[in-house]
């Protein structure tokens, strides 16, 4: 591990990115602020610097460059803090064991993606390709553009991938893993994507990890992205921004779109910092990646009732990074690509200048949700607006700081005194805990059959055990996460247990399994209870590796606490002689106490 490959890593990784995806930062300045995880941190005392790249707590003195967080973050030494970030940038290192082959696998797939690119490149470019360059000219694309984004084509066949494939000495199984092939219960083996026109998706680094294809025949499914993946997490990344990260970052704003056609062709138009979203709504993942790169976000989805319901879910989303949020409600046309198409860029900057404060967008809906010239409608409205911020601050979604912004925003907005609506969010706040508090009482006089098999079970270590499960349920490609952690937590319960052999029963026989895999294999009511009730927790979370892990060390924080009571009622029963059990406290209270701070981390992930 020499100093070469140290300065390759660091000049390859975006050390604000990386802490982001840990903690929530705010730029300040030229720098970022965030809550420090390695102490109890109640005010942002950790500073982030992009171009020195470094982290600084100034509370507990913790810093350094991206390998030092690391070190610290994941509690490993440097040569292994080092491979890890050397694995994320794509620079080879020197890995052993189990190191070389996920690195073998990983590079593997991502040769297979990049010959797939490639593959699809030369049919839409070959005779075959005649009706669907026909397509892409008539949608208002230039060759110019379809080169720069390496448009590609699916053949119309089942088998066009897999065949080239074979020849090539491509392996299926590699086929499989990047999503490209699909196969049925027959063992029918075909192409995912088919009769489609190809958008390649690419990393942050330009490398290919995903497909999405428009569909260019009569199949209902328009629009078709490849699946999760060990290289592909729709929830975290947005199509485009590759090529429009560096105008972001100049121009400190990005314009938030549906789909891909309708980045391309703002591009085209001159519209660089433009990205998409990848049939998915807007997520925390995304919103806090753009908001490490922009002061300014502009949502801009179709005209249609439900782009008006994904601009109001992405605008809630996006108001909880501090940034600047304003919503392009189209005029006059159906999507971003068919303005600029039809009336050119200076058509959709007329759509930008129009474009309204999230918090006035939403205010404006609730108005029209109430009645605008009613003043109990206004009243009403306003109490709607005060029931979502509080929701989202019961929830553990904005803490003291982002909810008193976004107090003063609205009070601003509605000409009502800070005062009064921080006493409407106080009652509103305690209604909603009420209501929790008292579903729980009503529900605890009568124990379901799932609620007996977890009697006398910590709260805390229920929550975490069905918060894995509901990833489970909701995203197989989780498993790739799973350790003898979940094994651990299930042999807790005889109904997680039973669960806990069902998930792998299904994952073996049908891989990328539905809910309805699932529910179809559950014998009875203690079961199907505990699949409800881990997919309520599961659903709406990103289906990735730092999500998953983040559940699985809380509850591995839940097992060391409760391994502490057992050890020390073992102790107490032996009058506090037995010194294996001693010694065994001891070790179980050290793990405890170093699992709290992810705990306190996951309890935003996993609210009781």
């Amino acid at each position: 591990m020499d100093n070469s490959l140290k300065d390759k890593v660091l000049d390859a990784i975006d050390i604000v990115e990386l802490i982001g995806e840990r903690v929530t930062l705010t730029r300040k300045g030229k720098d970022f602020v965030g809550l420090c995880p390695f102490h109890p941190d109640h005010r942002p005392s950790l500073s982030v610097s992009a171009t020195k790249r470094i982290f600084k707590c100034w509370s507990c003195g913790a810093g350094g460059d991206a390998i030092r967080f690391v070190e610290k973050i994941e509690r490993v030494d440097f040569p292994t803090a080092l491979r890890m970030l050397a694995a994320r940038a794509g620079i080879h290192s020197e890995p052993t064991g189990d190191d070389a082959r996920a690195r073998q696998q990983r590079d593997e797939l991502l040769a297979t993606l990049a010959w797939a690119r490639e593959h699809f490149r030369r049919n839409l470019a070959s005779p075959s390709g005649a009706k669907a360059r026909e397509y892409a000219l008539g949608r208002g694309l230039t060759p110019e553009t379809i080169e720069r984004y390496c448009l590609g084509l699916a053949l119309d066949a089942w088998d066009g991938l897999l065949s080239a494939a074979r020849q090539k000495g491509v392996r299926a199984e590699s086929l499989v893993n990047a999503g490209l092939v699909v196969t049925n219960d027959s063992g029918r083996t075909y192409d995912r994507f088919r009769n489609r026109l190809i958008f390649p998706i690419f990393d942050p680094s330009g490398r290919t990890i995903a497909f999405g294809g428009r569909a260019l025949g009569d199949d209902p499914a328009k629009y078709l992205n490849s699946p999760e993946t060990a290289l592909f997490s729709k929830s975290r990344v947005l199509y485009g921004l590759n090529l429009a990260r560096d105008a972001i970052q100049t121009q400190r704003s990005v314009v938030v779109v549906e789909g891909y056609m309708d980045a391309v062709l703002l591009a085209q138009f001159g519209f660089q910092s433009v990205v998409a979203t990848l049939g998915t709504a807007l997520t925390d993942a995304h919103a806090n990646t753009l908001a490490r790169l922009a002061d300014i976000i502009f949502l801009c989805f179709d005209s249609d009732e439900a782009g008006l319901r994904a601009a109001d879910r992405a605008a809630e989303v996006a108001l909880l990074t501090r940034t600047q949020v304003r919503v392009v409600a189209l005029e006059g046309c159906k999507d971003p690509a068919d303005c600029v198409v039809a009336g050119g860029r200076e058509a959709f900057e007329r759509q930008l200048n129009r474009a309204v404060d999230a918090l006035e967008f939403k205010w404006s809906k609730a108005l029209t949700a109430f009645g605008q010239g009613d003043q109990r409608g206004r009243r009403a409205a306003i109490e709607e607006f005060v029931r979502f911020v509080a929701g989202i601050v019961v929830a553990g979604r904005a803490d003291p700081l982002q909810q008193n912004l976004l107090v003063g925003r609205l009070g601003d907005l509605l000409g009502v005194p800070a005062e009064e609506i921080f006493d409407l969010l106080a009652k509103e706040k305690g209604l909603l805990r009420r209501r929790a508090a008292s579903a729980t009482a009503t529900s605890s006089a009568v124990v379901s059959d799932y609620e007996a098999t977890i009697r006398g079970l910590p709260a805390g270590l229920a929550t975490a055990m069905e918060a894995v499960f509901g990833l489970l349920v909701c995203g197989p490609g989780n498993w790739r996460w799973v350790d003898e952690t979940v094994a651990r937590g299930a042999e807790r319960s005889e109904t997680w247990q039973r669960l806990y052999r069902l998930l792998l029963e299904v994952h073996a026989d049908v891989g990328e399994y539905s809910l309805g895999d699932i529910v179809a294999r559950c014998e009875d009511g203690a079961l199907c209870e505990l699949v409800s009730r881990a997919r309520a927790r599961g659903a709406g979370l990103p289906s990735d590796g730092d999500t998953f892990r983040a559940a699985r060390d809380r509850l591995a924080s839940e097992l060391d606490v409760l391994r502490v009571s057992d050890l020390r009622d073992d102790l107490r029963r032996s009058g506090g002689e037995d010194e294996a059990a001693f010694r065994a406290l001891q070790a179980s209270a050290r793990a405890a106490a170093g699992s709290l701070s992810a705990e306190r981390a996951m309890a935003r992930i996993t609210p009781v």
